[in-house]
């Protein structure tokens, strides 16, 4: 495997370029895009190699489909007569089982076809939403067709692996069900939430983190999200009609105030939300520390200098506001058995911090 095509140079493709680029140096990858600005920067990045003429993919083993799904239809069509005997055809959409159509219906049988879904992604959209490391640890789905050559699925599998996603197998019509529940209902959930506040914009000014973290994927392209839905529309709405029952519930036990009743739901939440994976592996066993600092230069880098001294690894860090008075709060994620020697080595250098539960 020597030459990769990444048609679409948004986050998800962009990303791939990156984290490519970076693990497997021996590959040349090339990138194309609608926006010649994208590809300007795509190089800029160091995501791409070079500029891929529009539909020239000669000569690439592999080629990543990652535009909106609207036109993959189109991007199959311009692509298909220069794909090269053995070569992996992949995308990188949230629906499967239409992609999958698609690829038996347009593209030649002497390529190899297998769906690729990448769980993960930014609320910002295009090129500038794109990180060398946004697919470490993340799940990323694969549905190849049927009958597909095994050793063409290793092959691809083994790419992946090098980006430092977690690659898994699944049947188009068993990914569409899982996603419309784990993404694509959570999205609309997002979203309704937005819509709920726009008749009380005075609301808004009391909004904290709550409502930020959980609305934070209505900020994404809603043309993307148009897309993914109305392809899946058969799987979300039974999932919509689901969570409606859930408030159902919600609004009966309130209406009825049964505090007992409510407490068992959210109690309920509670647990299985404790067991939801986090995002990066080295997170598991971490300990949030919030520390107070003052707003001033340099002030990120005297905490990395104390924790560095200490011999204590930052594995996460967010900054999670400022002060008028001049001072803020930073959260620093720690390994959770160097969270006591964290917090006192802070105080000893004049910093106030304590650990969040």
């Amino acid at each position: 495997m020597k030459r990769i095509a990444i048609i679409g140079l948004g986050v998800i493709g962009a990303s791939i370029g990156m984290a490519l680029r970076s693990s497997c140096p021996e590959l040349e990858i090339w990138g194309s895009d609608t926006d010649p600005l994208t590809v300007e920067r795509a190089l800029e990045m160091e995501a791409i190699n070079g500029a891929l003429a529009p539909g020239d993919v000669s000569g690439c083993d592999v080629v990543f489909i990652a535009t909106p799904l609207r036109i993959v239809p189109g991007v199959l069509r311009d692509i298909r007569d220069l794909l090269q005997p053995g070569a992996i055809v992949t995308d990188v959409g949230s629906v499967k089982q239409w992609v999958m159509e698609q690829f038996g219906e347009i593209l030649p049988s002497h390529v190899t076809a297998i769906g690729g879904h990448p769980l993960a992604g930014s609320d910002r959209s295009g090129i500038t939403g794109a990180d060398q490391y946004l697919l470490q640890n993340a799940v990323y789905v694969l549905t190849p067709a049927e009958g597909v050559d095994s050793s063409q699925v290793k092959k691809l599998r083994e790419l992946l692996n090098r980006t430092g996603a977690q690659v898994m197998l699944s049947t188009p019509r068993e990914q569409d069900q899982m996603v419309s529940l784990v993404s694509h209902l959570p999205h609309i959930v997002a979203a309704s939430l937005m819509n709920n506040l726009q008749p009380h914009p005075g609301a808004l000014p009391l909004a904290a983190g709550g409502l930020r973290d959980t609305t934070r994927i209505a900020a994404s392209n809603p043309e993307l999200w148009e897309d993914i839905l109305i392809l899946n529309r058969g799987a979300v709405a039974a999932q919509i009609r689901s969570l409606i029952r859930h408030l159902q519930l919600y609004e009966q036990a309130l209406e009825q105030n049964q505090g007992e009743t409510l407490r068992r739901y959210l109690a309920e939440a509670q647990q299985l939300r404790k067991t939801l994976r986090t995002g990066r592996l080295n997170l598991v066993n971490n300990a949030d520390i919030t520390a107070i600092v003052q707003d001033k230069p340099g002030i990120i880098g005297t905490l990395g200098a104390i924790m560095g001294e200490a011999g204590i690894n930052i594995n996460d860090i967010q900054i999670m506001g400022v002060r008028e008075e001049n001072e803020g709060s930073v959260r620093l994620g720690v390994p959770l058995t160097q969270a006591g020697a964290a917090v006192q080595k802070l105080k000893e250098n004049g910093i106030r911090a304590s650990t969040r539960d």
